[in-house]
């Protein structure tokens, strides 16, 4: 482990070995931004194979996480605020490589 990465917790790990077993999200992780459908959220955990976000307009989408579907109308954002992954009404725009073994 180098000085930038650091150790997952058990939270952490499961919910990664979720979203790739579930929905072959393999990229996302808590705390991560998104944007689903316009409004900007932050990846707390996961619910049935689907992300929990808390969303910043709050107004809109209430003040708990929600439980949303990570193909619909998404992007996710990484640590520097550039789009990684988008998906549109009609399915995946782009999105990471998948390591091959």
């Amino acid at each position: 482990m180098t000085n930038t990465q650091k150790a997952l917790t058990a939270k952490e790990q499961q919910f990664i070995e979720e979203m790739e077993r579930v929905r072959g999200i393999e990229f996302a992780r808590i705390g991560m931004q998104v944007e689903m459908a316009g409004d900007i959220g932050t990846i707390t955990g996961t619910r049935n194979g689907n992300l929990m976000v808390a969303f910043a307009n709050q107004t809109a989408r209430g003040a708990k996480p929600r439980n949303v579907h990570p193909t619909w109308r998404m992007k996710y954002f990484d640590a520097a605020g550039v789009v990684i992954a988008e998906f549109n009404d009609k399915g995946c725009v782009f999105r990471p490589e998948r390591a091959t073994a």
